[in-house]
């Protein structure tokens, strides 16, 4: 199985969602549209598409003009019946490729953070059984309306769409449940001042969070990649059984 993985930042890797994904027979193509690496206009090459995080607005095509690319990738993937997971920016732009409108949120999260599942949780193939949800990483100042037709699937107080479904496959997710320490530590070295000073108590205690948290959102994790690599291979079987 091959999963077309577009990384929009050097620094945000597919981390425990990629390791999933090679624990399940899966090979990863990596493409970095941000450094000018070409992104696949159709989907036939790959039987799975994973857009990652990244600082970019998911809005903003002037200031990033190979996002409508992205874009065009993500309802190509979508049309063709193949599944796509959205990490943050991800989910934005899963958003955006399906009708949903991105904007600026009010309150930024960043941290590990408590988020409740949806009743629609219950019944869903990725997340039936795993409730209630571990605290979760979070970094991000954006949000998204959903698209029509697509199911909460978790939520919380600070910002309602955590995670999504479109429809089979078709899965974003707000939060960061990929990262492992290196990541965040790397997050962490990677921001500003400014950035510190605004969020000062997640970097006076995020190792502590990463020893408290860090194991449930990890196994978390390998959970969801899993079962998201399992609708990747039962949809591939079926197009060759057609």
């Amino acid at each position: 199985m091959k999963i077309l993985t577009l990384q929009n930042n050097d620094r945000t890797p597919s981390g425990l969602i990629g390791d999933a994904i090679a624990e399940a027979g899966g090979v990863e193509d990596v493409r970095f549209p941000e450094h000018g690496d070409a992104v696949p206009a159709d989907a036939s090459g790959h039987d799975g598409l994973l857009v990652l995080g990244g600082v970019q607005f998911a809005g903003d095509d002037v200031a990033h003009p190979y996002l409508p690319a992205e874009i065009a990738a993500i309802r190509a993937f979508a049309d063709a019946g193949k599944p796509v997971l959205g990490i943050c920016l991800g989910a934005q732009l899963l958003a955006r490729a399906l009708g949903g409108t991105v904007r600026r949120h009010h309150t930024p999260e960043v941290g590990f953070t408590a988020i409740e599942a949806t009743n629609a949780a219950a019944a869903d193939p990725l997340l039936c059984g795993l409730a209630p949800l571990p605290k979760l990483m979070h970094w991000h100042y954006d949000t998204f309306d959903l698209p029509q037709g697509a199911t909460l699937l978790a939520t919380n107080a600070v910002c309602t769409n955590q995670a999504f479904t479109a429809g089979p496959g078709l899965y974003g997710l707000q939060f960061h449940l990929e990262v492992s320490a290196d990541i965040v530590e790397g997050w962490v070295e990677m921001f500003s001042e400014w950035t510190r000073d605004r969020f000062p108590e997640f970097f006076a205690s995020y190792r502590d969070q990463l020893a408290t948290d860090l194991p449930a959102s990890a196994r978390f994790a390998r959970q969801l990649g899993l079962r998201w690599m399992e609708m990747v291979r039962a949809q591939a079987e079926s197009r060759r059984a057609a």
